[in-house]
């Protein structure tokens, strides 16, 4: 009796624990309100930063209000998951709450479902615990491809872009005044680098150091390419040499090193495809030779 009521136990908790969220999201706004400005707190250290977000807060989704309240309250966390939501290209301040909304939303969704097909037999409790699992998950790994497909897309467009950059300062015009029309020539081509180049254009104009801006995109774009593009442009404005020769030299450096890469990449393929193909050629050639000692073997019994 009591084995047969434990499962509806937990399946009643499971739906008490979402009509919660919803309560708590339609009749406790005040306090995800608060929460939300501890977190912010924790996650921005400058105070005007702590200002400004917070006052926006009461002025933003409720969704994301929620989100907020359902994030962990170590700041190193919220860090971390902040660097991770900058490096897949999401960096409004809703994205942060969304996606601990998100995150959770899924395991409640999975928990819920499952219980369901669970207490009517058609899924096994093991199955639903591993659904729960997945989805607990999912959102990272959407977040590791989002960031994967993202940076590879701004080093493909990189040497567009710095030879581009070429061509204008030959012209006359001044590095920056370059960077804005290479911006408007490729915003349809090559998104992902024009929006990283519009946010380092625009920090400049703000009136930010150019080597801070500089290392924020390096944050930004944690690859070899834009490493190395970085260290130029700060080595040229510490140094004061000229841009257009360093800029000319770092475009031939990169496709010295995209060439290196792969042929780096050609020279581990063989070692790749023997993999593959040693099983298809050599199971082939056992059973060819074991049928032939078997047919020699039958003939000599036969005789």
């Amino acid at each position: 009796m009591a084995a047969s009521i434990l499962p509806i136990l937990a399946l009643v908790g499971l739906c008490g624990a979402g009509i919660g969220l919803l309560a708590h999201r339609r009749l406790a706004g005040r306090l995800a309100r608060l929460r939300s400005r501890q977190r912010l707190e924790q996650l921005f250290s400058q105070a005007n930063a702590i200002q400004v977000v917070a006052q926006e807060v009461g002025a933003r989704s409720p969704w994301h209000r929620l989100g907020l309240a359902l994030a962990p309250t170590k700041a190193e966390e919220l860090a971390k998951t902040r660097q991770r939501l900058l490096l897949a290209g999401l960096r409004r301040e809703t994205d942060l709450g969304l996606y601990y909304l998100l995150k959770y939303g899924l395991v409640l969704l999975a928990l819920v479902g499952g219980g369901l097909l669970w207490q009517a037999g058609t899924i096994k409790l093991t199955t639903m615990v591993v659904a729960a699992m997945v989805a607990l998950f999912l959102p990272d790994l959407a977040l590791k491809l989002r960031t994967s497909n993202r940076l590879q897309k701004v080093t493909l467009a990189l040497p567009d872009f710095i030879d581009l950059g070429n061509v204008s300062m030959t012209a006359g015009l001044s590095w920056l005044i370059s960077v804005k029309r290479v911006i408007a020539e490729l915003r349809e081509i090559h998104p992902e680098i024009c929006r990283e180049f519009t946010q380092v254009f625009d920090q400049i104009q703000t009136g930010m150091d150019r080597v801070e801006a500089f290392n924020q995109l390096a944050q930004r774009n944690p690859t070899k390419e834009m490493q190395y593009l970085v260290n130029v442009l700060i080595q040229n404005e510490r140094m004061g040499s000229s841009i257009l020769t360093s800029l000319s030299d770092f475009s031939q450096r990169i496709y010295v090193m995209r060439q290196q890469t792969m042929e780096e990449k050609a020279g581990k393929l063989s070692a790749k495809m023997a993999l593959v193909i040693m099983p298809f050629l050599l199971l082939p050639y056992l059973l060819i030779l074991v049928s032939e000692q078997m047919v020699n073997l039958m003939r000599m019994l036969a005789s």
